[in-house]
């Protein structure tokens, strides 16, 4: 099984409130130009997304961790899963 890293708050996160259509992996690719990231911003928001789907509900108010932090995220993804 995967481990994903807890994502913290940021001085450059952004807010969106989702339209009808939204998808974590499709704002993923807006925002870091990698759909297999939707996952950094499923776990920034646990309470307004449901960690079985990609779609999320319009009108709910997405964190978007900045860009900045990705790096640290996906280092930390990778240590914490390298042993299983």
């Amino acid at each position: 099984n995967v481990v994903y890293p807890d994502i913290m708050l940021g001085n450059d996160d952004s807010y969106l409130t989702t339209t009808s259509g939204d998808r974590l992996d499709l704002l993923a690719f807006q925002f870091y130009g990698d759909v297999s990231l939707w996952w950094i911003i499923n776990n920034a928001n646990p309470e307004t997304t449901r960690g079985d789907s990609l779609v999320v509900k319009r009108g709910v108010t997405l964190r978007i961790p900045g860009q900045s932090v990705i790096s640290d995220i996906m280092a930390e993804f990778e240590r914490i899963n390298s042993n299983r």
